[in-house]
């Protein structure tokens, strides 16, 4: 699918990065998408701001920035009480793809990570994606965000969540059962 499937006319989108370039060139990729609105702004702090009055519906972010980072950014979004949409989608676009960025995106709450530098391709799939794969939020410890486990078929619910399988007798030699684990 792509997003000309989908009637984001609807929706509205906030982009946040300190690269006047950057926040031009992804306003006029949504805008092209068909988002209704775009949002962008310069820094966290200010786009905290934004985001409690606008309540977007996607959020793109830089992770690096001046002030509050992409990072915390998130963390605020995921945890504050008065946010008035904390399960929104969140895609971090970053020019930094070291495994330790990504997890640290993905620990603050993010929903998918794209790589700089970015394509209109690439930002439609990441989009697309939120759509239609959203994740089950879970707020575990001092994590609240989506699932961080992309792939779901071996995870149980119900009566069987958690549970080890019943160890299983092997050929019996003695009297003294033997146990496969």
């Amino acid at each position: 699918m792509t997003a000309t499937d989908y009637d984001l006319s609807v929706l509205t989108a906030m982009f946040v990065d300190d690269s006047p370039y950057m926040r031009k060139l992804i306003h006029d990729l949504l805008l092209l998408m068909g988002f209704g609105e775009v949002i962008t702004a310069n820094d966290g702090e200010s786009a905290l701001k934004l985001y409690k009055e606008h309540a977007p519906d996607l959020l793109i972010t830089d992770g690096n920035m001046e002030r509050m980072d992409g990072f915390e950014f998130v963390r605020r979004i995921r945890m504050d009480k008065d946010n008035p949409n904390p399960f929104g989608p969140i895609i971090m676009l970053s020019g930094h793809v070291e495994m330790e960025n990504i997890e640290k995106a993905r620990d603050n709450g993010v929903t998918e990570y794209l790589a700089k530098p970015v394509s209109a391709d690439s930002l439609t799939t990441r989009v697309i994606s939120v759509i239609e794969r959203p994740r089950q939020f879970v707020k575990v410890g001092p994590y609240f965000g989506p699932d961080r486990r992309r792939h779901t078929d071996d995870v149980f619910f119900g009566e069987n969540k958690r549970e080890s399988t019943p160890a299983e007798p092997v050929a019996d030699t003695d009297d003294d059962e033997k146990w496969a684990i």
